[in-house]
């Protein structure tokens, strides 16, 4: 690979003995769009995205001030929280069920909420706070519980399954954060002395017949990822890592946290130190090496965001470091629709028939899923106007 004149990613990827295939310019995946919506003063404290194409998002409502739960579905947002509390950190299954961090009339968290579509109930409530939640399909859900704050520092992981709760871990002096669950209820997380200086850390990851430590070659391990068929990302002192099953690889040598999902596509920020920004990347992995695409070149501070199964990512950007909370929107690259509906590369009697299975006629409705990918004109239903698109894009099938 010729390293050319963009400013962080090729010397990284070089680095890291990967073949590679990248630009310098803005270049999206082939076949998805950006679309950006939720622009406003304060900003967005964090996103994160569904199979369904649902965005849940925490939006700040005044400057220093509290901030409200959002979701955005197929062209529609609906507000889902109006307390006046400080609602952040959000994450979204592919029910629709939601969990986020709640701290009293703008305090810290104390308060680890979940939302089942209709009614909210309080998992857990600690003055100390929390240090990482997550939600499978199934709906449970996963946090790292601050139990003694001072050295010798104390957390550990505790489990809801929607009626009980259940301690997974019990360290006196070790700190077990930011879990990341899956849906055969596998946890990776990092397992942390703080109280050390340097301080360091471990990932670890539970399977049903057992628990085994990721091998990396550096000492601060943190920030996990877990997918369904147990591929792990997480961070090293800065350096992105990935677990394939059976060995641990070397992504990059600097970014953000990544998310990725079952088909190695990982969303990842990406610093630019010319501009002291931010920017957005997508990596999709191979066994040959990896393919890069800039999804923005800009000022702006781009977050974390979340990749579904679908490829399509969410994320957020501040004009400022988002702490910062200055004018902000979240991002979403989501799939062009063009009536082929199982992206298989054509449009055929097999996209016609689910058409009209779903047709929904001229009514906005809520939670089309992948259904969505034949709402071909983006107005929330499944209609004529959809099939006479479908119609007019017509090709048979494809060899």
């Amino acid at each position: 690979m010729r390293c050319r004149s963009w400013r962080v990613v090729c010397w990284v990827v070089c680095v890291a003995g990967l073949a590679c295939h990248a630009q310098a310019q803005v270049n999206l995946p082939p076949g998805f769009e950006i679309v950006e919506f939720a622009e406003n003063d304060y900003g967005i404290a964090n996103v994160d995205l569904n199979d369904c194409g649902q965005v849940a998002y925490s939006q700040w409502q005044a400057p220093n001030g509290h901030s409200e739960i959002f979701v955005y579905d197929n062209q529609d947002i609906a507000q889902i929280t109006r307390t006046g509390d400080r609602n952040v950190t959000t994450y979204i299954n592919n029910s629709g069920q939601l969990i986020w961090g709640r701290g009293i009339d703008r305090n810290p968290v104390t308060q680890l909420i979940f939302w089942d579509g209709r009614v909210e109930s309080v998992v857990d409530e600690n003055p100390d706070g929390f240090n990482g939640r997550a939600i499978n399909n199934l709906g449970h859900v996963y946090w790292s519980r601050k139990i003694s704050v001072r050295c010798p520092r104390q957390e550990n992981l505790f489990m809801w399954d929607g009626a009980n709760t259940t301690q997974l871990t019990f360290d006196l002096e070790l700190s077990n954060v930011q879990p990341s669950v899956n849906d055969g209820a596998e946890i990776a997380w990092a397992k942390a002395q703080f109280c050390d200086n340097p301080w360091s850390a471990e990932v670890l990851v539970r399977y049903a017949d057992g628990q085994i430590t990721l091998p990396s070659p550096y000492t601060q391990n943190q920030a996990t990822e877990i997918t369904n068929s147990g591929f792990v990302t997480w961070l090293s002192t800065s350096r992105l890592m990935l677990w394939t099953g059976s060995e641990s690889r070397l992504l990059l040598e600097r970014s953000g946290r990544a998310a990725l999902n079952e088909w190695l596509r990982l969303y990842v920020t990406i610093f630019d130190f010319e501009k002291t920004s931010w920017n957005p990347w997508v990596l999709d992995v191979t066994d040959e090496g990896m393919n890069m695409f800039m999804l923005r070149d800009s000022d702006y501070w781009f977050s974390d965001g979340s990749v579904n199964e679908w490829g399509e990512i969410a994320t957020s950007w501040s004009e400022d470091p988002p702490n910062s909370r200055n004018r902000g929107a979240v991002m979403y690259l989501r799939r062009i629709r063009t009536g082929d509906s199982e992206f298989d590369g054509d449009i055929d009697l097999r996209d016609h028939k689910r058409l009209v299975r779903a047709m929904t006629g001229p009514v906005r409705t809520e939670g089309l899923c992948e259904d969505r990918f034949l709402d071909i004109n983006h107005d929330g239903d499944l209609d004529l106007d959809d099939y006479a698109r479908l119609q007019n894009a017509f090709t048979g099938t494809t060899p």
